[in-house]
């Protein structure tokens, strides 16, 4: 029996693709910060650390699976250029990094709403989402704004696990607020390595939605590829 349904949230939920705007505001947020603490770096030289705190993120998640903070990321970059910066300080970065998202919000996939909302009638939801520069609560934010938080009893994130996908410890956490053992919860996600991969580890069924784009073979039980054909294909095996 299928008691449970756990999602990706990027570019399974929400859009994904980086918008040029945010990344701006956050590299100018971040240049202020290390002004404030007095480097004479260039913008054009900070942008060059940015870009280089882009990649080592990238690998941190990657190849140590490791579920990295707004701060850890921060820490980087001060590092790079020799700076210190007090916990208040970080952390008020970090909340500018947020807000950015909040701000310039990532839309909603087509039929992510009414997808959410009819899986959320026939079973348990819970995301689970590896996290990049914005945090999972501003990522809880914009699943508030758009109405759509209260389908899920939980929202599992990297960087408050510690660890990334596919790291068992994802899907476990998940589990565990769902009341629900691995073979009767089915995780979604557009990525194979990491969420068809990782839930298949744990023993969990798997789909891959391929929405945003194709990914090839997969050893998903189902590729779905909208949203819509992801709901119909949930719902058939929830009917009674």
């Amino acid at each position: 029996m299928l008691r449970a349904v756990t999602l990706d949230y990027w570019d399974t939920i929400y859009a994904g693709a980086s918008v040029p705007e945010r990344v701006t505001r956050r590299r100018e947020a971040l240049l202020r910060m290390v002004r404030r603490l007095g480097s004479p770096v260039t913008p054009a030289d900070f942008e060059v650390v940015y870009r280089d705190s882009a990649i080592e993120a990238d690998r941190w998640w990657r190849e140590e699976h490791r579920g990295y903070s707004t701060g850890d990321r921060i820490h980087w970059i001060l590092d790079r250029l020799g700076l210190a910066a007090s916990a208040a300080e970080v952390g008020e970065a970090a909340a500018e990094v947020d807000q950015t998202l909040i701000d310039l919000p990532a839309p909603l996939l087509p039929g992510a709403r009414a997808a959410l909302e009819l899986l959320g009638s026939r079973v348990k939801l819970a995301i689970v989402s590896d996290t990049g520069f914005a945090s999972g609560q501003a990522q809880d934010a914009l699943l508030v704004a758009d109405g759509v938080r209260a389908h899920f009893t939980a929202t599992v994130y990297s960087m408050d696990v510690g660890r990334a996908k596919p790291h068992a410890s994802m899907f476990q956490t998940a589990l565990n607020a769902l009341g629900t053992e691995p073979g009767e919860t089915l995780h979604v996600g557009d990525n194979e390595r990491t969420d068809v991969g990782g839930a298949l580890s744990m023993g969990m069924r798997a789909v891959r939605l391929d929405a945003v784009r194709q990914s090839g073979p997969s050893r998903a039980e189902f590729v779905a590829p909208t949203l819509e054909a992801l709901a119909r294909y949930i719902v058939e095996r929830t009917s009674a």
